[in-house]
């Protein structure tokens, strides 16, 4: 069965991720080749930063997926964000300004501050569930507080968040075993390859045990 990547930014020419046409099709051939199926793009969403139009990433989403069924590409294009946590991000998902994965409304790729934990995460975590949406922590191996103590991510996760972690992040050549720690502790829900181009950060092979569940809308 092929993976599922709930975390790329393959869409051209939305963020820092692929900058054309071209670079997402070449992303693309390599996603296909290391066993992926269906990748949503999920460009940043910051408050006040970068506030991309839902519409315009849903558009970026269809054009992509028609160049690649030109091009036979067997690769299923789907829009999402990355949106970077802040405390009213529940009421900008509900006004539809912040797209869910896949957008479904079941799932919210969430980022997190890197170095010092807001406190306001416990809250928008909260009213995000009660919203009947399952924040998805992004590359959770990259904040300093779970590098510190994993204990934090335990309890995101026992309160019913999902863990993401990148699969760069597992390779043994880095010197950096604590997304390998966090999987082995069984905190981690998916891998994702948080492809931003062809070449330095490309995609690579991925598990994602529930995505079938996410595209049929469920948790």
């Amino acid at each position: 069965m092929n993976a599922l990547d709930i975390h790329c930014h393959i869409l051209p020419g939305l963020d820092d991720g692929s900058p054309d046409m071209a670079t997402s099709i070449a992303m693309a051939r390599l996603a296909v080749a290391a066993g992926i199926g269906t990748m949503i793009g999920t460009p940043h969403w910051i408050a006040d930063e970068h506030e991309t139009d839902p519409e315009v990433v849903r558009q970026a989403a269809t054009a992509l997926q028609a160049e690649l069924n030109a091009r036979a590409i067997p690769l299923t294009i789907l829009p999402g964000n990355e949106a970077f946590i802040c405390p009213d991000l529940p009421d900008r998902v509900k006004a539809g300004d912040v797209l869910t994965l896949a957008d479904r409304g079941t799932h919210l790729l969430l980022e997190l501050p890197y170095e010092d934990l807001a406190t306001y995460v416990d809250d928008v975590v909260f009213r995000l569930q009660v919203m009947g949406i399952i924040p998805v922590l992004a590359h959770v191996e990259r904040y300093a507080y779970v590098r510190s103590d994993w204990h934090v991510l335990d309890r995101w996760v026992q309160h019913g968040c999902l863990a993401q972690v990148n699969a760069s992040s597992l390779d043994r050549g880095r010197g950096d075993d604590l997304a390998q720690d966090l999987m082995d502790r069984g905190l981690v829900a998916c891998t994702a390859t948080d492809a931003h181009d062809a070449a330095h950060r490309a995609p690579r092979s991925i598990w994602n045990k529930w995505g079938a569940s996410l595209l049929k809308g469920g948790s």
